[in-house]
């Protein structure tokens, strides 16, 4: 079943419908992801203020090194609240965009594998973010910080899965070898981590980002 064309009515209803739904951004590089990011933790925090988030996610690429400075921003924006206020605090989230790869014990060639964010649910989500970008440093490391799957699966416990932008694991494989293999991999997520994964669509209208969403969308609707 093809994704059905929306009218500009339908649209146009939705915006308004949405017009005042909270909404937070999850997926979030900062100057810790080094040439993809130059936003300052302190400033990443002051923009989810300004735009009246209720929460925002730091998800740098391959490293949580960024994440004292950032849940610490959080707290002193939280504290400076007064009673009356206190519906306007803010949830940081800690999140990592990790590098999936095959084997990340294998170094006869390269491979960086897929972009993948897990993000915490709680303090030992958390934990087992810290032991997995521990691992990818450790033991991984080759061209990038590299994990794998068994890895995943041994520190899964109170993680939440966005399946990633273009280089995610499910939009490459759209985009590269194919529906099958990519909506094989969508299993394999939902089949770990249930409730806990979610697909990811960017919408900056690239053609390829474009093409990447009606197939999610589908998979979206079929294993709902």
């Amino acid at each position: 079943q093809k994704t059905q064309e929306i009218s500009t009515e339908k649209i146009d209803e939705n915006i308004a419908t949405l017009q005042d739904v909270a909404f937070a951004h999850l997926h979030n590089h900062s100057q810790f992801s080094i040439l993809q990011s130059t936003i300052s933790t302190q400033d990443l925090v002051d923009a989810a203020v300004a735009n009246d988030m209720p929460a925002v996610a730091i998800t740098d690429s391959g490293n949580m090194m960024g994440a004292f400075h950032f849940v610490r921003a959080v707290n002193n924006y939280n504290s400076g609240l007064s009673e009356d206020e206190k519906d306007k605090s803010l949830k940081g989230i800690v999140g990592c965009e990790f590098f999936v790869c095959d084997n990340h014990l294998n170094k006869s060639q390269k491979d960086n594998g897929y972009q993948i964010v897990l993000l915490a649910k709680t303090k030992k989500g958390y934990h087992n973010l810290a032991k997995m970008s521990s691992i990818a440093y450790t033991e991984g490391f080759y061209y990038v910080p590299r994990i794998d799957r068994e890895i995943i699966k041994k520190y899964k416990e109170d993680v939440i899965v966005l399946s990633g932008g273009i280089y995610g694991e499910v939009s490459s494989k759209i985009l590269n070898i194919g529906e099958k293999q990519a909506e094989e991999a969508l299993l394999w997520w939902k089949s770990e981590f249930g409730e806990d994964f979610y697909l990811e669509i960017l919408r900056h209208n690239q053609e390829d980002e474009n093409r990447i969403n009606t197939v999610l969308i589908e998979f979206a609707r079929k294993h709902e």
